[in-house]
């Protein structure tokens, strides 16, 4: 095995030394190639269904996202039988905006197809664990390798840059050890992230019934809701602070850091040191917003406390009738596209904004559905910031485990 040690102790770093440095090629089990080419793949028809077909966009670390999956037919899945994804093969993006992305293919949609941006790697298993590696290819000690060769502005990376990447090669028991971990950890995240996504999809189903008056809510004395709702404008139970509103360019920013929000149309910009309101306002995009994607993205935010907020953003103050918070849930997802002026920026006017209808039950039954709501989404951050740990921790733990600096237990003998 060519061992270059120099370069690679700049390159990767030490390692310990019952391991070696490789080039990656050193631990192919069959020379990798890729699938198809781009003129023969251009030509292919996708279907609704048949064989799931590759794009190189569809690889994410250490996993596949078939949200939107391509199928091809039977026959040209035979034409094309030097392009097969099968089971156990590393899965590497060489091309696209998931250049550089790795994973192993599993085999759960049985033997797929694939174009040219995606590389085959097959590993000498006797040698090699495939999943360490794919955890290789993901990680920084790969990457910063690439980086060095990327120079095209249409990025790529070669398969010969993938062959000859200096690696570290641990024995064959303690990458699979190093594996198993880090699959442990892959699990936990992949659990939390279903967690946010039913939480996400539990808290737009109650939105959907508790700010229609569909599922009604119990009062103070364990009574049901009754009555009906009074459908009002938003002048009704708003008011507007818009002329309080200062914009700041980005050097005007510059030179006031601090840790105030500084608000734009779809959230905050950034930091800054002053401000120019101390009270609970909801901010609806002026121009910007997420006007379109209204039902998946917020057109809305709330403020509490000190803010700054530019011209991007309409402020609103609930009136007496309202609270804060029902303003808020009753305008974030809402399809306002009726009130919003088209052209190249779609702008919602002040004077349209306040005519946007909105449906008010009495102050106490705001309460109890904004309490609802705001639990719900205290829980869906909670996840996040779990998440966020679990995301940070792995990474961490990675960087130690696959360069050797944290050793592992194998058969009761710490290495």
């Amino acid at each position: 095995m060519k061992n270059n040690s120099v370069l690679a102790n700049k390159l990767v770093g030490e390692i310990p030394k019952d391991w070696s440095y490789i080039n990656f090629k050193d631990v192919y089990g069959k020379p990798i190639r890729d699938f198809g080419s781009f003129s023969t793949t251009k030509l292919i028809t996708f279907l609704d269904d048949g064989i799931p077909f590759l794009k190189s966009e569809m690889i994410k670390e250490g996993s596949i996202d078939w949200t939107n999956t391509y199928y091809i037919s039977e026959k040209v899945h035979k034409l094309l039988n030097k392009s097969y994804v099968e089971k156990d093969t590393i899965l590497f993006s060489k091309i696209g905006s998931a250049l550089g992305k790795a994973v192993v293919y599993d085999g759960e949609k049985g033997v797929c197809n694939s174009n040219a941006a995606i590389a085959k790697i097959t590993l000498n298993e006797k040698i090699a664990d495939k999943y360490y590696y794919t955890y290789i290819l993901n990680n920084s000690l790969a990457k910063k390798q690439f980086l060095r060769l990327i120079v095209s502005l249409l990025p790529r990376i070669n398969l010969g840059d993938i062959s000859d990447l200096l690696l570290p090669l641990p024995p064959l028991p303690e990458q699979q050890k190093i594996a198993k971990i880090l699959t442990t950890w892959d699990k936990a995240i992949d659990t939390t992230e279903r967690l946010i996504d039913n939480s996400k999809q539990q808290k737009k189903a109650l939105m959907q019934q508790l700010l229609t008056g569909k599922k009604r809510l119990l009062d103070e004395n364990g009574k049901r809701f009754e009555g009906e709702w009074e459908k009002v404008k938003l002048k009704e139970c708003a008011i507007s602070l818009d002329n309080k509103r200062v914009p700041l360019n980005s050097t005007e920013r510059q030179s006031m850091q601090g840790n105030i929000p500084y608000w734009g149309a779809n959230g905050i910009q950034g930091y800054i040191d002053k401000y120019i309101f101390d009270e609970p306002i909801v901010l609806l995009a002026e121009d910007g917003g997420n006007f379109n994607e209204f039902s998946t993205r917020p057109i809305a935010n709330i403020s509490y406390g000190k803010a700054w907020v530019n011209n991007h953003a309409h402020v609103l103050k609930a009136k007496s009738n309202t609270i804060t918070e029902w303003l808020y849930y009753s305008l974030v997802h809402k399809n306002i596209l009726a009130f919003v002026n088209g052209g190249t920026r779609a702008k919602l006017n002040k004077g349209d904004m306040l005519l946007i209808p909105i449906l008010l039950p009495p102050l106490e039954e705001q309460q109890k559905i904004a309490a609802v709501l705001t639990n719900a989404d205290k829980e869906i951050e909670l996840l996040k910031q779990q998440l966020s740990d679990l995301q940070q921790e792995k990474k961490a733990l990675m960087q130690q485990l696959l360069t050797g600096k944290k050793r592992v237990r194998i058969d009761e003998e710490i290495v």
